[in-house]
């Protein structure tokens, strides 16, 4: 008996779909374990690089915090010094704000105030950077208003 013409082109088509679909199979194993740590490795360089320029980039806005506030605390002092005159290095900065709390810099360290200041000038307020002591390179200097204005 003979397959009719039409049947015989279903049938090869079965066959070819059928082919095609365990080719999809094969190609649709999934990842292996080499691939995925591949992966995983250049997702985390990636967000190293971001997380340090991110920390960097947060970093400055303490300096910039810590310039703001000392303006803020000057202008203060220059209500205070009409007033009462320049407070001295003992009295400090509390006697400017009274009972109030004096703010602290960007690294939440207290500001230095220096009465006489440098060079002939009222006063002086000194922020030691990042790590709270006098001296210092990069985040660790010195901001002093004396030079910021």
């Amino acid at each position: 008996m003979e397959v009719p013409v039409n049947e015989q082109a279903n049938q090869a088509a079965e066959v070819d779909a059928a082919q095609v679909g365990r080719a999809l199979l094969r190609s649709r194993r999934g990842m292996t374990l080499v691939e995925i740590m591949v992966v995983i490795a250049i997702i985390t360089t990636v967000m190293g690089i971001i997380g340090v320029g991110v920390m960097q980039v947060y970093q400055g806005t303490r300096v910039d915090t810590t310039i703001l506030q000392m303006g803020e605390i000057n202008k203060r002092i220059e209500l205070y010094s009409l007033k009462k005159g320049v407070p001295s290095t003992g009295e400090g900065l509390s006697a400017v704000y009274g009972g109030a709390k004096v703010p602290l810099d960007g690294w939440g360290h207290e500001f230095i105030f220096l009465s006489p200041g440098p060079n002939g000038t009222d006063y002086d307020l000194i922020s030691y950077g990042k790590d709270g002591v006098e001296g210092g390179t990069g985040l660790g200097e010195d901001l002093k208003w004396s030079e910021q204005r």
